[in-house]
């Protein structure tokens, strides 16, 4: 990926994140896109050339761009934890045609040529697709948060 891709990624990371924490009931309308970002830059710092971080593309054939997945190496750099998705994402147009499972096993394989033993990531629960994607690919749940909304 070039700092032009990401600058462009970026732009969508924060967008999607806040999102999803709005929906998730997680942060307010107000405030989630300032989060987002904050949340982004404080990870990936360098942007696509932040260390320990690969940012994976997913093309056609043909070249064309369908899909990225965002990799940390060690979610916690020096608490050996493993590496860390943190974002896998696919044109809606190009999904179901395997460039998922096909990110999902470059990041595992990137992964263990570092040495790391495990891949964990999170999914929120309301995205049926994506749980079933990493759990046909082998991934189980490690943890599990519940919630019941009351309104």
């Amino acid at each position: 990926m070039t700092s032009m891709e990401f600058d462009s990624l970026r732009e969508r990371l924060i967008r999607e994140y806040a999102a999803e924490h709005v929906a998730a009931g997680n942060w307010t309308p107000q405030t989630a896109e300032d989060r987002a970002a904050e949340e982004t830059d404080r990870l990936l710092p360098q942007g696509v050339n932040t260390p320990g971080v690969r940012i994976l593309m997913a093309e056609t054939p043909d070249g064309d761009p369908v899909g990225f997945l965002w990799l940390a190496l060690e979610r916690q750099p020096g608490a050996g934890g493993g590496a860390w998705i943190y974002d896998i994402g696919i044109l809606p147009e190009r999904r179901g045609r395997g460039f998922g499972r096909a990110l999902l096993a470059a990041a595992e394989s990137e992964a263990a040529a570092h040495g790391v033993d495990s891949v964990s990531l999170n999914v929120f629960g309301s995205n049926l697709i994506a749980r079933n994607l990493y759990e046909s690919a082998g991934y189980g749940i490690s943890s599990m948060q519940l919630q019941k909304k009351l309104r």
